[in-house]
């Protein structure tokens, strides 16, 4: 057989006739004629075609699950999407926390500043030594020239706070409204859509006690205003306010972005709070 092949090889290009004697009955005799080229061309393509077969119903069957891998990349694709989301939310609830935080605390030292004593000795034996005060810190300067900045005690002591902030006012943007107050899902503010580079005015007169950048609202500004009123702007392009800074109603504290995760498209998302608790903004500025 295998000389056989070999000289079939060799002629591969020729008509070779084939003849088969029977052994029991040597007169007898059958003659092929074929061309070994066309017949090696038919056996080569019907084991490429068998294999692509055998491959294919693999693939579709159960056992190409262990084969081609096919679930495990699929589940390795949704853990590494849902660990993504879950980096993301924790990141926004850490952010919420210390607004909250920072919004409270500022609101709580605000209101104790119009309290002082004049301690007695009788005083200090009852309730102890009053604890010397915390100094002062004093935060980056604003890159506006000629903005007044303040100092930690002089923000708790400013005159800003001693007016009132009145309502209804304008939008910090003009835009159109794209996204409503929604506390039930972690939405506690509305979102307005702009051009990007779209200046962004602070609704009220107020100091800035933060102004910083985080993965998820890109750069933000917060601002403290009378009456227990704080206003939280987010997605800025640029912000062109420090902590520490006055503003007054009416002045540019940044631009229209979408910077952070949670940003989708050019906005600003834009939030109202008093004594730490949210409102509806919708109810407070003229929203078209």
């Amino acid at each position: 057989m295998k000389s056989l092949l070999k000289k079939l090889l060799e002629r591969r290009r020729e008509e070779v006739t084939l003849l088969l004697f029977d052994d029991d009955n040597p007169h007898q005799q059958d003659s092929y004629t074929l061309k070994p080229g066309k017949l090696f061309a038919l056996l080569g393509a019907l084991n490429v075609a068998v294999l692509l077969l055998v491959l294919l119903l693999l693939y579709v069957t159960p056992l190409g699950t262990y084969l081609f891998n096919k679930e495990n990349r699929a589940i390795r694709t949704s853990v590494v999407q849902i660990h993504e989301r879950v980096l993301a939310l924790q990141d926004s609830l850490q952010a919420r926390d210390q607004q909250l935080y920072d919004i409270q605390r500022i609101i709580r030292e605000r209101s104790d500043t119009v309290f002082a004593i004049n301690t007695t000795p009788e005083w200090n034996a009852v309730y102890g030594e009053p604890e010397p005060d915390p100094p002062s810190i004093t935060y980056r300067i604003s890159q506006v020239p000629g903005v007044q900045s303040l100092k930690w005690d002089q923000i708790i002591h400013s005159e800003i706070f001693s007016g009132e902030t009145r309502f209804p006012v304008e939008p910090p943007v003009t835009g159109t409204l794209t996204g409503t107050y929604q506390p039930d899902v972690g939405h506690f503010g509305i979102d307005i859509a702009a051009r990007k580079g779209t200046d962004v005015r602070a609704v009220a007169d107020g100091v800035v006690v933060s102004s910083e950048w985080t993965i998820n609202n890109g750069y933000s500004v917060h601002i403290l205003h009378a009456g227990g009123y704080a206003t939280i702007y987010k997605h800025f392009l640029e912000v062109i306010y420090r902590a520490g800074d006055v503003v007054r109603k009416g002045d540019v504290i940044g631009k229209v972005g979408e910077t952070g995760l949670l940003a989708s498209g050019p906005h600003i998302h834009f939030e109202l709070w008093k004594n730490g608790i949210s409102l509806d903004p919708q109810y407070y500025i003229n929203v078209n």
